[in-house]
């Protein structure tokens, strides 16, 4: 089985990368300032159909296979964090929820409009009270007749401000731990359903509250019944190999930049460059960044329609999150005092990665299952009931 992009993959590898250069360079900066940045960003990502790039075309996407998918993540990544993540929502991301679980009803009624630009998805997981431990969750859904009726709050949720659909998680009945929780469809201006708070992150952007408050919905938005959460899983793997291209991206534009600035910087009659301690430190970015790039891809190659296995997803976030890190850090540290400016782009790709060592499960709870799976055993994170 090959790992490494063929000639076709590596010609639509360079046709985003060409796109991403030519045409949303200027949108990466906007993002922490300007509200209009998320809208004007969909919409060119469509016009250049750069969404939905694995969804089936007759639901308006490009029929790319994740490993595809990826490899044009990482290229719009390097260009610009923001872009590539919405293309991440729309591709590997809360997009595929529908695609993999969705009714034809379902998909028929938000794919297309996913895939056009018009809004995109978020994910209503975690809650005040139930972070990691995410089978904690106390969000009910209950069935009254032919609605279900939502009432709870979620914590943390990523593109709350575009999107216009949200996948919420939620406990379908009184069994505990996973087997009663399951997944619906809310749409944004659903009554009873209000974005509650913003709250602004260390990279400039945002994270909603929602509330919901007797939310009724229509029965036939239910995605995964009571008992799903195993199911719902798969997608999340495949969604954290997305934000692991990203952050693959982010970190290989922030060793891109310092690269050249050490070519082109000169102190004491001399490039940067040729200084030994600066070439150390380029061979200790290369390195893990390469390393990175071969495990995704090899994840993804495994079944590049299908769903990466749970070791493969935690062991490419955790290596890919901790290399982002590092190459981040150190890229700031090449370019000293223009590295640490926002107006040199590579401060702000720091602060990026950062926060998805985070999200998706922090990386300590990836390095725990991921023992787990080698020595053939669950370790429980659970404190013994008094």
């Amino acid at each position: 089985m090959a790992y490494a992009p063929d000639e076709t993959d590596a010609a639509i590898a360079e046709n985003v990368a060409r796109i991403a250069r030519s045409h949303f360079a200027d949108l990466d900066a906007r993002f922490e300032n300007d509200k209009t940045a998320g809208a004007e960003a969909l919409r060119r990502l469509a016009q250049y159909k750069l969404l939905g790039l694995n969804l089936p075309p007759e639901h308006g996407g490009q029929g790319l296979n994740h490993f595809q998918a990826a490899l044009c993540l990482e290229e719009m990544a390097k260009v610009s964090p923001d872009c590539a993540l919405f293309m991440a929502a729309a591709s590997l991301g809360q997009s595929y929820y529908i695609l993999g679980f969705g009714t034809p009803a379902q998909q028929a009624r938000y794919l297309p409009r996913i895939c056009a630009g018009d809004y995109t998805v978020a994910i209503g997981i975690t809650e005040p009270g139930a972070g990691t431990a995410a089978t904690a969750m106390t969000t009910r859904i209950r069935r009254d007749g032919d609605r279900l009726i939502i009432n709870g709050r979620k914590h943390y949720v990523s593109n709350g401000g575009q999107a216009g659909l949200f996948v919420v998680y939620g406990r379908m009945d009184d069994i505990p731990g996973a087997k009663g929780i399951g997944a619906v469809l809310v749409e944004r201006d659903t009554p009873g359903f209000t974005i509650d708070r913003w709250s602004e992150n260390m990279a400039g952007g945002h994270q909603a509250d929602l509330l919901f408050e007797d939310c009724a919905i229509a029965a036939d938005q239910m995605l995964v019944g009571p008992g799903g959460f195993a199911r719902l899983t798969h997608c999340y793997n495949l969604e954290r190999l997305g934000g692991a291209a990203c952050m693959l991206g982010i970190a290989q534009g922030a060793f891109d930049k310092a690269l050249a600035h050490v070519q082109e910087r000169r102190q004491f009659n001399r490039a940067l460059v040729e200084f030994q301690a600066v070439q150390l430190k380029l061979a200790d970015m290369a390195m893990p960044l390469e390393a990175a790039r071969l495990m995704i891809q090899r994840a993804l190659a495994r079944d590049p329609m299908g769903y990466p296995t749970p070791m493969d997803a935690s062991m490419c976030k955790v290596f890919t999150l901790e290399t982002a890190k590092m190459v981040t850090d150190t890229a700031i540290q090449l370019l000293g005092g223009a590295g640490y400016l926002k107006e040199g782009g590579v401060e702000r790709r720091y602060r990026y990665v950062r926060g998805f060592a985070i999200a998706g499960g922090p990386l300590d709870i990836h390095r725990t299952m991921i023992a787990g799976w080698l020595a053939g055993q669950r370790f429980s994170q659970w404190a013994p009931r008094a």
